[in-house]
C-alpha cells in the first residue's frame, strides 16, 4: 500500500471529531437526567430509535468531552418541536438540585434486577428526603422498569414521597382530651397557616398520640411536644 493511500485509509477509520461515545460518569451536573426527561416526551414504542439519533447529536456537541446541561437544552431548542419543547423546557426549571451521582452510588450498591427497586427508593429517600423525579429516571434506566411504574409505586405507598419535604411536619393529637385544652383553637390556627401560599407545613391529624396526660399534645419534626411548650413551639412556627 503506497504512504497516500495508507493515510487515506488512516484517515477513514477515525471517528469524525464529536462522534466519539459518551463514556459512562461524563454527564455534568443533571445533563443525564435532563436527557431522560426529553425522552419521556417520546412514545413508549419509539423511544429506542429516538434515544439513538439523540445520542448521536449530543455526542456530537460533546465533542468527545462530557455532556452538559447546555448541550441538553441546545437540542431540545434546535431539534424538539412544540408543544413537546414547552413541556421539557418546563419540566427542566422544576427540577432540583439533586447529587445524582449519589444516587447512583446507591443503585450501584444494590445490584440486581427489578427486585432490588424498593431498597433503592428507600435508601434514596433515605438521602435526599424525597424521591426526585430525576433519580426516578435513574432507576429505571439502569433497573429496566418503566418510570410509569416507578411513579405508581412512589405515589402508591405512604412511606414514599415524591415532593420535597417542607420545613415543619406537624402531627397534631384531635382526640377529645387534646382538643378542649387548647387543641382545637391550635388545630385551626394550623389548617389556616397550611392553607397560604408558601406555608412550609405539613400537617397530619391524627386521634390520638398516647400521651393525654400532656394534652395539648404534637409531635413536629419527630420531636414530641405537649402542655405550654406545644403552644409555645406551635406560636414560634405560626409567626415565622
Amino acid at each position: 500500500m503506497t504512504k497516500t493511500k495508507k493515510m487515506a485509509a488512516q484517515k477513514s477509520a477515525t471517528p469524525p471529531q464529536g462522534a466519539q461515545e459518551v463514556a459512562a460518569g461524563e454527564w455534568v451536573g443533571k445533563s443525564q437526567a435532563m436527557f431522560e426527561r426529553m425522552l419521556q416526551e417520546v412514545p413508549d414504542a419509539m423511544r429506542g430509535i429516538f434515544r439513538e439519533k439523540l445520542m448521536q447529536v449530543l455526542k456530537q456537541k460533546a465533542k468527545g468531552g462530557p455532556a452538559a446541561e447546555s448541550h441538553v437544552l441546545e437540542i431540545v431548542q434546535e431539534i424538539v418541536p412544540e408543544p413537546f419543547k414547552s413541556n421539557i423546557l418546563k419540566a427542566f426549571s422544576t427540577m432540583g438540585d439533586i447529587d445524582m451521582s449519589v444516587v447512583e452510588e446507591i443503585i450501584n450498591n444494590n445490584p440486581g434486577g427489578q427486585e432490588t427497586v424498593i431498597s433503592i427508593l428507600h435508601a434514596i429517600q433515605a438521602k435526599c428526603g424525597y424521591l426526585p423525579q430525576e433519580a426516578l429516571i435513574l432507576v429505571s434506566q439502569k433497573k429496566g422498569v418503566f418510570l410509569s411504574a416507578l411513579y405508581r409505586l412512589a405515589t402508591s405507598y405512604k412511606a414514599f414521597r415524591v415532593k420535597p419535604p417542607k420545613k415543619y411536619a406537624v402531627t397534631m393529637c384531635n382526640g377529645t382530651g387534646c382538643h378542649v385544652t387548647e387543641g382545637g383553637q391550635i388545630l385551626r390556627e394550623l389548617e389556616k397557616k397550611v392553607s397560604e401560599n408558601g406555608s412550609q407545613i405539613t400537617l397530619e391529624k391524627v386521634r390520638c398520640l398516647g400521651c393525654c396526660d400532656m394534652s395539648p399534645a404534637v409531635m413536629i419534626n419527630g420531636e414530641l411536644y405537649g402542655g405550654a411548650q406545644a403552644q409555645a413551639r406551635i406560636a414560634e412556627i405560626l409567626h415565622e
